[in-house]
């Protein structure tokens, strides 16, 4: 075998290892991805999510369409009466202080969770992690963005939540001087009806921005033990059931 093709299958040989060295890097790659994802960590994600997202999903829907089966569904009545009293005596200025109240409240709660989510970017390494999204693919999630993220995202909720109860309040706040037969005809409803809708819709996203700090807390438990997260989010959410409905 003369020298040339000797250097030809060292090379050949060269460039199969090399290609050899990278599928196999791509492959542990992977297997670090899926063995971050441990069972424990999907249940914790299921426990989570389904027990601030589905409670609240069932609550708020049973709030509406069965008033009598919630204490929020109760209010809605009370809340009813009381615009209606408001649009008979034509006395809209209390309304307005009222809900000059509420809005006060919120807008203090969205300023603290916008606030507390910017920290938590700043300061726990995630405007790191946002800037390696690109190699996400084959990094994957180290085990402690799980909690991280999770708090991040309930901490989003809560803002974005507060802005539209802030929306709805604003809005009846507007509309609780106007004519009854302009709002007939706007919205093909009562007024009075329409006027509850849009405070019991605001009360709804209140209600979840307000646990969303709740759960925001209870996601930090991940960080101490994963069993112990997954049971403080149950017993929260049972308490919630039970004296915050």
């Amino acid at each position: 075998m003369g020298e040339s093709q000797r250097e030809i299958l060292l090379s050949l040989s060269g460039h199969v290892k090399a290609s050899l060295a990278k599928i196999f890097a791509a492959r542990y790659n992977k297997v670090i991805v899926m063995q971050t994802l441990t069972p424990e960590t999907i249940v914790a994600l299921i426990t989570f999510f389904g027990c601030f997202y589905g409670y609240h999903s069932v609550y708020f829907y049973l709030s509406r369409r069965h008033t009598h089966a919630t204490r929020k569904g109760r209010m809605r009545q009370a809340v009813a009466g009381a615009l209606m009293q408001a649009i008979e005596e034509g006395d809209h200025l209390l309304v307005v202080h009222q809900l000059r109240n509420i809005i006060m409240s919120v807008t203090f709660l969205a300023s603290a969770s916008v606030l507390l989510l910017s920290f938590i970017i700043s300061f726990s390494g995630v405007w790191e992690t946002i800037l390696e999204l690109p190699q996400l693919s084959s990094r994957g999630l180290r085990p402690y963005d799980y909690p991280i993220w999770t708090i991040i995202f309930t901490l989003a909720v809560s803002f974005f939540s507060f802005l539209t109860a802030l929306r709805y309040f604003n809005l009846l706040s507007m509309l609780i001087s106007a004519p009854p037969k302009a709002l007939t005809e706007m919205e093909g409803t009562e007024p009075t009806k329409y006027l509850t809708d849009l405070f019991m819709r605001g009360s709804d996203s209140y209600t979840l921005g307000r646990r969303g700090f709740i759960y925001s807390v209870v996601a930090a438990v991940w960080f101490l033990n994963v069993w112990v997260f997954i049971a403080v989010t149950i017993l929260v959410t049972v308490w919630v059931a039970i004296f915050d409905r």
